[in-house]
């Protein structure tokens, strides 16, 4: 781009807006001449400068909407003669996001509006699942707590067995002794136990499966009914008895009684309880019933707008 007219060889001067041209000051009375709608259009160097070196960024505000200050805003009328197409520019830019900031923020407000609506729906369905549930998941706690004592009081039972079965194979003294370090010796489990292994969940899958109380025992061999973990300590109770394993044995029966016969009466009442039943119905809801009841509480017009979103040309 040249900084002097080609036509005349002058400097360029004068910048008409509407064309984006650059012209010189005999340039600009051919060009008023053939497009008189630019007359308004172009501006003169001098004229940008002037208004420029007094340009104020504090007195572009939004003409759009009241303003408190009247002073500043007479002031800004006053000198709007004297700006210049860039600050026509700068305020015409500034309003525009002025109106789309607030805009924006009235849409934020109703979507927020209509999303607290839907929540008040969501709440309340929520609400009725939960009302149906209850019940069903307070008699589901009550038989996991069965499930869970009764457990307790069989893996007793069940350790008793095994070591009368272990103290029963035995011949004599030495094959006591033998059984007692063999016992000591193996008590670690052969595989890795898990928290998972004794959830109430898996053990309840496993009775489920298990079709007999022998199979639910050999299926939870590694882990409830493990005959590998010492449950009483046997070493030293064999000891206390002096070797005498009919009255360790008895001893350890008594100790069961102290222990479950308080807890077996809970159980039994437990057991007893008359859990309800349920019979669960479901009918596919009216969903153009359902939608005329959701249009009624909540409807949103599209209102034609005076704004625009694209900048006015100055």
């Amino acid at each position: 781009m040249t900084i002097t007219c080609l036509n005349h060889q002058r400097s360029h001067e004068f910048i008409c807006y509407q064309c984006n041209s650059l012209m010189c000051s005999k340039c600009i009375s051919g060009h008023s001449k053939d497009h008189p709608d630019h007359s308004d259009q172009f501006e003169h160097i001098d004229d940008i400068k002037d208004s420029l070196s007094t340009l104020k960024l504090d007195d572009i505000i939004d003409t759009t909407v009241k303003n408190e200050n009247d002073y500043s805003k007479n002031n800004s009328d006053s000198n709007s003669n004297n700006f210049s197409q860039i600050n026509n520019k700068l305020k015409s830019l500034w309003e525009s996001l002025r109106s789309s900031t607030s805009r924006y923020q009235r849409l934020s407000t109703t979507e927020n509006e209509i999303k607290e609506h839907f929540e008040q729906l969501h709440q309340y369905l929520i609400r009725e699942e939960h009302k149906l549930q209850r019940d069903i998941i307070n008699d589901k706690h009550t038989i996991t707590n069965q499930i869970d004592n009764n457990i307790n009081h069989l893996k007793y039972l069940i350790n008793i067995i095994m070591l009368f079965n272990k103290f029963n194979s035995s011949n004599d003294s030495n094959n006591d002794d033998k059984n007692k370090d063999s016992y000591s010796s193996n008590s670690v489990s052969t595989i890795e136990d898990t928290t998972s292994l004794y959830s109430t969940t898996t053990i309840m899958e496993s009775i489920q499966s298990s079709s007999s109380l022998q199979s639910f025992i050999n299926h939870s061999n590694q882990t409830l009914f493990n005959e590998h973990l010492d449950a009483f300590n046997i070493e030293e109770l064999l000891e206390q008895h002096s070797n005498d394993t009919t009255s360790l044995l008895l001893d350890i029966i008594h100790k069961y009684n102290n222990q479950f016969n308080k807890l077996a009466d809970a159980i039994t009442e437990n057991n007893n309880l008359t859990l309800s039943s349920y019979k669960l119905t479901i009918k596919q809801p009216d969903f153009n019933q359902l939608n005329s009841i959701i249009e009624q509480s909540i409807k949103l017009d599209i209102i034609e707008s005076t704004e625009s979103m694209n900048t006015k040309k100055q």
